[in-house]
């Protein structure tokens, strides 16, 4: 029995292994209120707890409990423990722990789960696994391409899954696939730092191959990756891939050049060709970088949420967009220097630092969660303890994998790295480019078959170890619940959300569930069930069910305020929820008054913000302070178009109240 489930764990980690590099990239969900980056997290966070137990189980039926003896794990294991730190004394712990809602990589559980990843792979790993992993990645990407490139010619598979019709007309026009292509990574930007990754070893598998068919399905695989990454029209991702090859080529001394001229050549005109079939538009977008006036109309950032479409015709150089906020990343940095405002807060850190000029660029309204620069996220929100630890990791790996003993692959790892890191200097790591990015670290150096480990040999005692897999197992399936809860309280909360807007008491429902579903309580979902609470009172006949509802969504606004007092995504949904019910009952006023001038102090630049103000001050009859806070918000922004709407209102009340 002992030896059946000792094959068993040999069996299925290799195999969680082949599936976080294959399955990963490809996995997407309608379901989900995020169609991406949530699924793929979810499924992130199973696997790992599958590796983490198996390899455990597997350890105890040795008898011996190995984990790597080097600097880089030590290293990796203080840069978690930091962020553990700054977590606690985040501005806001539910983030911190869980993530930002809508992205999740970045926050302390997604760390907690890269490090087992790492750690399981360099312990359980041989090279011939190693080699799998690498070409599982190689081919998942080429599945991603392939999936991707239709939707450039405006037959997206995304849209004939989301609406049954092969089109692209299933996405709104600013995240139009025929202008560029996301596949199932979920943004032009991400999937083109994805790439970037895979194809320096889709080339190196190429030139190193000897098997003729194999070769050639190679030099195509890294043909259709190139044309993918192309197509994504990103700047970023193209200067990671010039960074890569030419890393890769400096770093093997140009042998390759020597060597491989002939494949070289081949791929080097392929990669012209379809440059010059396909590049135009990024061309464009790389010309717009010397360009400073930003005239020129850009499709808008799938990564930012915005409420309101800007009155200001044409587009914001992205460029200029983030070196604003940038600026206003190394202000929030100086306020908290040594732990950061905690993991994943950037968005709360930046709002109550965001320089005024950005009400100024047509993205003035879009919601920041990430600095756009990964290096400036980390110093942001992890301190410089955190910045340092995760760049030394990273170094560490990088000059391991570049002795001169490391196999050409390990190199390429190396090179794929170098670019990748390069990119994210204008973009930020999401799920799937994080589960690479580790596991090909992992991967390359198992494939230079020098690590050491540190075995603590346990008693030999079979009841002893028994007792031990039995209390592991339990675990397991103990934490095994935790990715299951995630998932399907997830599921209730996007099913809340889009039944809010037809059927009040079926979203009052499904909003129970995803809060009694989810594993901690979760300020975010109790401040949309709050709001939700409050329209349904709004539109109800009983006085008796108004005030019972409108009783409710103060307890459940309260709580969120509770949990997340700094958070200004869920103090806006809790200020709309009382709006609504002070319409009802004055004597939520007050708090009403007291949640809008918060949110003004989290975001003191931001015209919106006083826009909030104003509508409950209006509501509560302070004409004159709303107008008051109205102003503030011209002054901010002269073309504001709601808040010049509400300023005449007024300035109409203003005038009738002052004529009788």
């Amino acid at each position: 029995m002992r030896l059946k489930f000792s094959r068993f764990i040999d069996n299925i980690i290799p195999l969680c292994f082949l599936l976080l590099a294959s399955v990963t990239p490809l996995i997407f969900s309608t379901k989900n209120s995020e169609i991406f980056e949530i699924p793929k997290m979810h499924f992130v966070y199973l696997i790992s707890i599958i590796l983490l137990f198996a390899t455990l189980a597997k350890n105890l039926l040795s008898g011996k409990i190995q984990f790597p003896k080097s600097w880089l794990f030590a290293i990796l294991v203080m840069f978690i423990l930091a962020q553990i730190i700054s977590s606690v004394f985040s501005v806001d712990k539910f983030t911190s722990v869980f993530g930002y809602p809508s992205r999740l990589n970045g926050g302390l559980l997604s760390q907690i789960s890269y490090l087992i990843i790492f750690t399981t792979a360099l312990v359980n790993l041989n090279v011939s696994k190693a080699k799998k992993i690498i070409m599982a990645a190689v081919l998942s990407s080429l599945a991603v391409s392939l999936w991707g490139i239709p939707g450039y010619f405006g037959q997206d598979p995304n849209c004939f899954v989301l609406t049954g019709k092969l089109n692209s007309s299933c996405w709104q026009k600013e995240f139009d696939p025929t202008l560029r292509i996301f596949s199932t990574i979920g943004q032009p930007n991400w999937l083109a730092s994805y790439l970037a990754l895979t194809l320096p070893l889709s080339i190196t598998f190429a030139l190193i191959y000897t098997n003729k068919r194999l070769k050639i399905f190679l030099i195509a695989t890294s043909l259709i990756i190139f044309t993918a990454l192309v197509m994504t029209n990103s700047r970023a991702g193209i200067i990671a891939i010039a960074v890569a090859f030419s890393s890769l080529l400096i770093l093997d001394r140009l042998r390759l050049l020597k060597k491989k001229s002939k494949e070289l050549v081949i791929l080097g005109l392929g990669f012209i060709l379809i440059t010059l079939i396909f590049g135009t538009t990024l061309f464009s977008r790389v010309s717009e970088l010397f360009v400073t006036s930003g005239k020129q109309n850009l499709p808008q950032d799938i990564t930012s949420q915005t409420q309101q479409a800007s009155p200001k015709p044409g587009g914001t150089e992205s460029g200029i967009i983030r070196l604003i906020v940038w600026k206003g990343a190394i202000k929030a940095f100086w306020q908290r220097p040594i732990l950061g405002w905690g993991p994943e807060t950037f968005a709360y850190a930046y709002y109550q630092n965001r320089p005024a000029e950005h009400n100024k660029t047509t993205e003035w309204n879009f919601f920041y969660n990430k600095a756009h620069n990964e290096f400036l996220n980390y110093l942001t929100t992890s301190g410089i303890f955190g910045i340092i630890l995760y760049i030394s990791f990273i170094a560490l790996v990088i000059y391991q994998l570049l002795r001169k003993s490391s196999p050409l692959i390990s190199k390429t790892i190396a090179a794929a790295a170098i670019g990748y890191l390069t990119g994210l200097f204008f973009g930020f790591s999401v799920v799937v480019t994080q589960v690479l990015f580790f596991l090909l670290f992992a991967s390359g150096l198992v494939l230079m078959e020098n690590q050491k480990f540190t075995t603590i040999n346990l008693p030999k005692n079979r009841i002893f170890l028994d007792f031990l897999l039995f209390i592991t197992g339990l675990m397991f399936f103990i934490s095994l619940s935790f990715p299951l809860k995630l998932y399907f309280a997830d599921l209730f909360y996007s099913r809340a959300g889009d039944l809010a807007s037809y059927n009040l008491n079926k979203a009052v429902s499904s909003y129970q569930d995803a809060i009694n579903t989810f594993p901690n309580k979760n300020p975010f979902y109790f401040s949309n069930y709050a709001y939700t609470l409050a329209i349904f009172a709004q539109n109800q006949d009983d006085n008796k069910i108004t005030t019972d509802f409108a009783q409710k969504a103060d307890l459940w606004a309260k709580q969120a305020q509770t949990l997340s007092p700094n958070n200004i995504i869920v103090l806006r949904r809790v200020a709309n929820a009382y709006l609504l019910i002070s319409d009802l009952d004055n004597t939520y006023q007050k708090t009403a008054q007291d949640t809008a001038d918060k949110i003004v102090s989290l975001a003191p630049t931001d015209p919106q913000s006083y826009l909030t103000l104003a509508k409950i001050q209006a509501g509560i009859g302070n004409n004159q302070k709303a107008k008051k806070a109205v102003e503030t918000a011209l002054q901010l922004k002269p073309d504001y178009t709601e808040a010049l709407e509400l300023l005449d209102q007024l300035n109409k009340l203003i005038v009738d109240s002052q004529s009788r």
